[in-house]
Order: C-alpha cells, then sequence, then structure tokens
C-alpha cells in the first residue's frame, strides 16, 4: 500500500517509493529503497522535501506496524530465535568440552539476526524476550546482539564493525559456563561467594576465547569489559571510564536493557520506557550521552 507522508515522519524500516520535491543528495536520489540506516532518514526528515510516498507493505507505516501480515513476521521471528538457540547451543558446548571455535561458527546466527533486524526489530526483540530458566543465557546472548546490531547501524558505524558487534554480543556471556544453573537462575538474592562467582564470568570468557585461534579484538573486549562502569566502579578491573572503549561501552547498555526488559519465571520485566528512565536516572553506570542516542534509536525503530 503506497503512502505519502511528511518528511518528518521518515523512519528507518519504511521503504521508500519516492522522494517528492527538490532532492539533491546522490546517495538517496534514487527511487524505491529500503531505509536502514538513521543518519539516511535524519537526511531526509531536514531536507525540507514536501512529501514522501512509502509502501507499507514492505516497511513500516508511521505507526511503527507493517502492511505485512504480522503473523508471518512472528512465525520467521521465531524461526530464527529457534534456530540461533540450536547454533549457540553447540558451539558454547563446543566450549565447554575444551573444543576450539571459530568467528565463522556463529557466523549464520549473525546473518539471520541481522536480517531479522532490518526488517521487523520489535517483533524479533519481543520473542528474544520470552526468557525459560533453561535457556536464559542463550537467548539473552541472541538479544544483546540483535540491540546492538541495531544500535550501531543507528550510530553509522561501518558494516563489518557492526557485524563484529553481533557476534561480541553473542559470546559476552560465554564465561557463564562455568557457573552453577542453580546460582544463574537463582530467584532470591546472591550470597557472597556466589556474587563472586557472578562477578567472574567475564575474565572466564575472556580466557575461553582468547584461547581460539583469529578470534576479534572487538569480541575480545566486550567479553572482559561488558560490565565495567564510566565512575570506574565496574567489574572484573574497575577501569576508569576513559579507559572504557566504544564497543565495552555499547555492549554496557544493550546487556543491561535486556535484563530488565525481558521476561523471566522469577522477574517481572519494565517496559521500554521504565527501563531507559532507570538507566537514565543511575549515575555513573553508563555513558549518559550514548544512552541518549539508545533511546533515540529505540525509539526510531519502534521498539517498546
Amino acid at each position: 500500500m503506497l503512502k505519502r507522508i511528511d518528511a518528518s515522519q521518515v523512519r528507518i524500516g519504511m521503504f521508500v517509493e519516492a522522494i517528492e520535491g527538490l532532492w539533491q543528495d546522490p546517495l538517496l536520489s534514487r527511487r524505491r529503497f529500503s531505509l536502514r540506516r538513521e543518519t539516511d532518514a535524519a537526511k531526509i526528515r531536514r531536507c525540507g522535501t514536501a512529501s514522501v510516498v512509502i509502501n507499507t507493505s514492505k516497511g513500516l507505516d508511521t505507526n511503527g506496524l507493517s502492511g505485512r501480515d504480522a503473523g508471518v513476521d512472528l512465525k520467521a521471528a521465531l524461526e530464527t530465535v529457534q534456530k540461533s538457540v540450536q547454533v549457540l547451543e553447540e558451539v558454547f558446548g563446543r566450549l565447554r568440552n575444551g573444543e576450539g571455535i571459530a568467528v565463522d561458527h556463529v557466523e549464520p546466527v549473525i546473518s539471520s539476526v541481522s536480517r531479522s533486524m532490518d526488517e521487523n526489530p520489535s517483533v524479533f526483540l519481543s520473542v528474544t524476550r520470552l526468557k525459560s530458566k533453561d535457556q536464559v543465557t542463550f537467548l539473552h546472548s541472541i538479544s544483546v546482539s540483535a540491540l546492538m546490531i541495531l544500535f550501531s547501524r543507528h550510530l553509522a558505524i561501518d558494516e563489518p564493525t557492526v557485524q563484529m558487534l553481533g557476534t561480541a554480543g553473542l559470546l559476552h556471556d560465554v564465561g557463564k559456563l562455568e557457573i552453577p544453573l542453580e546460582v544463574l537462575n537463582k530467584e532470591g538474592p546472591l550470597e557472597k561467594e556466589e556474587i563472586r562467582l557472578m562477578r567472574g564470568h567475564p575474565e572466564k570468557g575472556y580466557a575461553f576465547l582468547s584461547r581460539q585461534e583469529g578470534m576479534s579484538e572487538i569480541v575480545l573486549d566486550v567479553c572482559l569489559n561488558h560490565h565495567e562502569r564510566i565512575d570506574g566502579k565496574g567489574y572484573p578491573r574497575g577501569l576508569p571510564g576513559r579507559e572504557v572503549s566504544l564497543h565495552a561501552r555499547i555492549a554496557t547498555i544493550c546487556d543491561v536493557y535486556d535484563a530488565v526488559t525481558s521476561v523471566r519465571p522469577y522477574k517481572a520485566p519494565w517496559s521500554a520506557n521504565e527501563a531507559l528512565k532507570w538507566m537514565l536516572g543511575t549515575e555513573g553506570h553508563f555513558d549518559r550521552q550514548l544512552l541518549k542516542k539508545f533511546a533515540l534509536c529505540l525509539s526510531t525503530a519502534s521498539v517498546s
């Protein structure tokens, strides 16, 4: 279905049939394209063009919903998540058994997740929020990967790095393989020794991955540093904020956001607004400027 909208209403995820009026940008002057980058959407919003024609059967409408059958999107998301969990179970099992892995082993997951975030990020993320006890680590990893892909594209990071950040999201919690399930799934507060075990997972994961041949520095960085804080009170090393990389800062935001918005057997989820309000009000934990951009990214992608 074709629909004419004001340029100010344009957002990523829309399929543009035509841009009407004076338009000089050679990158976006062609007719009929899927709008995938926030930087391109912002150019259109700023251009002063009278109107844009979108195709809601191929992309998002102004309400953030697609004209495609929502059931089709949900089925596709469920299939992608199920297949991704199977791949991760195999990869994590290889690590648990002391076998080697390579980035290539998770490439099929990254391709599927990346494609899902292009097509309907809201539906895909809603599926990953439903975390059962036996799959919580896998689904959390898939969700963090998806959020990192979505956010890094919003930040206009180059696509090879986007894909590697997605891989980092998938593997950031591999250190939890050595934590007993009764600790990982405990419903009440953790005891002192249990907290020590939990806080050891970044270093254990880093040790796992650093033994793998050709492992990316981005993946290693995110695995080791996704629990560091801007105020230097994070773990495992208590790095000052200036020493925490952009990649690790992105991972920290995506990791915490997914944790507090997920449905688990022992915890009611927060809404996106509740999560972001709490995160923005938490002093010293996150890069605040980056967090504000993350909030805009979710809003633009209609993730709730």
